[in-house]
């Protein structure tokens, strides 16, 4: 069992760095192709691209970090993980925020606001959006 929580650790880590991949990649293409100035114009590209990188760490975890596959419940597991990441992109963000005001050198806070983002988005998407269902068996008497 240990075994495996590390194995889906490093395979969520993997989908992880593969995100930001698109993240970025999808961002840089937009900003390539509409050369536009502005900084609402930047932040609807982000909130897009990052979006992007949520589709894509959403079909790869189901399948290959915790092997769910696909169900009935899909648009519920869907809403839920979509939940996770928006809850853990502000704890990302207000852990950024508490620990520059606490004189924690950017690098730094960067770094620990990662590790409490992952966590929180390994541990509940683990627990919570991908959890296998116990199959609970009936007795019947007789």
């Amino acid at each position: 069992m240990f075994s495996e929580n590390i194995l889906q650790l490093g395979k969520f880590a993997t989908v992880g760095c593969l995100n930001t991949f698109i993240d970025w990649a999808v961002y840089f293409t937009i900003l390539k192709i509409f050369p536009e100035e502005s900084i609402l114009f930047y932040s609807i590209a982000k909130g897009f691209s990052y979006f992007c990188g949520i589709i894509n760490s959403f079909f790869l975890n189901r399948s290959w970090t915790f092997k769910t596959g696909s169900g009935e419940h899909e648009k519920s597991r869907f809403f839920k993980f979509t939940v996770v990441n928006a809850v853990g992109l502000g704890i990302n963000s207000a852990s950024v925020y508490v620990l520059l005001h606490l004189n924690v050198s950017q690098y730094v806070s960067l770094f620990l606001a990662t590790v409490f983002a992952f966590g929180f988005n390994f541990a509940l998407s683990k627990l919570w959006v991908f959890r296998k269902d116990k199959i609970i068996a009936k007795t019947t008497g007789g």
